[in-house]
């Protein structure tokens, strides 16, 4: 019989195994679109990757019932915050890797590449702000669902 905190121990593992390749997939769709420009018909696997990664996600979370978002104002103000810095993140790369790369280098980043790679950022950005609205309203009527007591365990 196994014990529970290795069964807790293994799960805990395996999702950060996941989102390890989840942001490689990120990254390595992100260089192929901007460094070599290959369309996404070259970077399908990744592409889809990256859309059903977290489909999957929401279905399963949604089946258990499940939600990964606090409804507490402290958490969620939390979350905000590691999103801006990702997001903020994301564009001091970009930037860097497209001034890198114009100067002295035979690799050219055409207009249509970063034309896509901006109106892939603003869709994300849109549905991840949607995605997060519908999971507070979930996590909340979960809470109320299952609440066993009056607040979040510190």
């Amino acid at each position: 019989m196994k014990d529970e905190r290795i069964e807790q121990a293994k799960n805990k593992i395996r999702s950060e195994i996941a989102v390890i390749i989840y942001v490689g997939i990120a990254i390595s769709f992100a260089v192929k679109t901007l460094l070599f420009k290959m369309n996404l018909r070259e970077c399908m696997t990744e592409y889809l990757i990256l859309i059903f990664f977290p489909v999957y996600e929401v279905i399963r979370m949604n089946m258990m019932k499940v939600s990964i978002y606090s409804v507490y104002p402290k958490y969620r103000h939390k979350q905000l915050k590691t999103f801006i810095v990702f997001v903020i993140l994301f564009f001091v790369v970009a930037a860097v890797s497209v001034f890198s790369s114009t100067k002295g280098s035979t690799v050219n980043l055409s207009q249509g590449s970063i034309v896509f790679l901006f109106i892939f950022i603003v869709l994300f950005i849109g549905v991840f702000f949607m995605a997060t609205k519908y999971h507070q309203s979930r996590a909340y009527k979960y809470e109320k669902e299952f609440d066993d007591d009056n607040g979040p365990e510190e």
